[in-house]
């Protein structure tokens, strides 16, 4: 006989990096005998926090999670573009990232963040709010299949930088973080950091992109709309918390 998936899963990458049991519910939609399942699961496995990522157009689902302790946090905006033909050529002054920019740019990311859901909900401390973001850039760094590339300015330090993930085989790249220092705003700095990773992305072999943003960020949605890209989907970001002396991690 085979047995249902259980309704969570325990995000240990999550658990390790915040200090506290961090679990997400498996799909996008809520029902009266899911909210219950969600809570023995939750109870079983000491969870402090819990994430849920919902449809953003089931009002049944929306209803239960804010009448059982779901809290909005976040609008996931997920934009694709599909590469044109021929893809955008890379600008002169873009190169990928060395060892040597890390420090100005981890500041960036740092930095660069604060309309994520993890700045926006008190729950988690600024302080790991701001490592998650470095450690996501060191990560996509040391990342044989993803590219940092890095804007440069006339003496060749990095003004501005972004991230993309290509796996072999597949059609559909995805960028991850960008950034751009205060000195190169309002230079078209992320436009051209942009159609750098569209370029990266069409040698590798994919045919599109994608990129993930916030409801709360509208000056990078109207960046990736000038370049190309097109709104494929709006979630919510839900986070639910448990404050019990048990649930506590460690």
């Amino acid at each position: 006989m085979t047995h249902p998936p259980p309704p969570c899963v325990l995000l240990d990458w999550d658990t390790d990096f915040f200090g506290f049991r961090t679990g997400r519910v498996r799909g996008n939609t809520l029902t009266g005998t899911l909210i219950e399942q969600i809570e023995n699961w939750r109870t079983r496995n000491h969870i402090r926090c819990l994430y849920f990522l919902a449809r953003s157009d089931d009002g049944l689902t929306t209803r239960l999670a804010e009448a059982h302790g779901f809290h909005l946090t976040d609008l996931r905006v997920t934009l694709e573009c599909k590469i044109p033909a021929p893809p955008p050529q890379k600008a002169e002054f873009l190169r990928p990232a060395r060892e040597d920019d890390l420090p100005t740019l981890t500041t960036l990311a740092r930095a660069g963040f604060t309309d994520s859901r993890f700045f926006y909900d008190p729950g988690f401390p600024r302080e790991r709010a701001e490592a998650l973001y470095e450690a996501w850039l060191r990560r996509d760094f040391g990342d044989s299949s993803a590219i940092v590339l890095v804007a440069a300015s006339a003496e060749n330090l990095p003004l501005g930088y972004i991230s993309c993930q290509h796996r072999p085989g597949q059609d559909t790249a995805q960028i991850g973080l960008m950034g751009v220092s205060a000195s190169a705003r309002g230079r078209s700095a992320g436009q051209t950091l942009v159609n750098g990773a569209l370029a990266w992305a069409a040698g590798r072999g994919a045919v599109r992109v994608t990129v993930v943003t916030q409801g709360r960020n509208v000056a990078a949605q109207r960046l990736y709309q000038r370049c190309g890209f097109l709104t494929r989907s709006v979630e919510l970001w839900y986070h639910k918390w448990y404050d019990s002396e048990e649930d506590q991690y460690g």
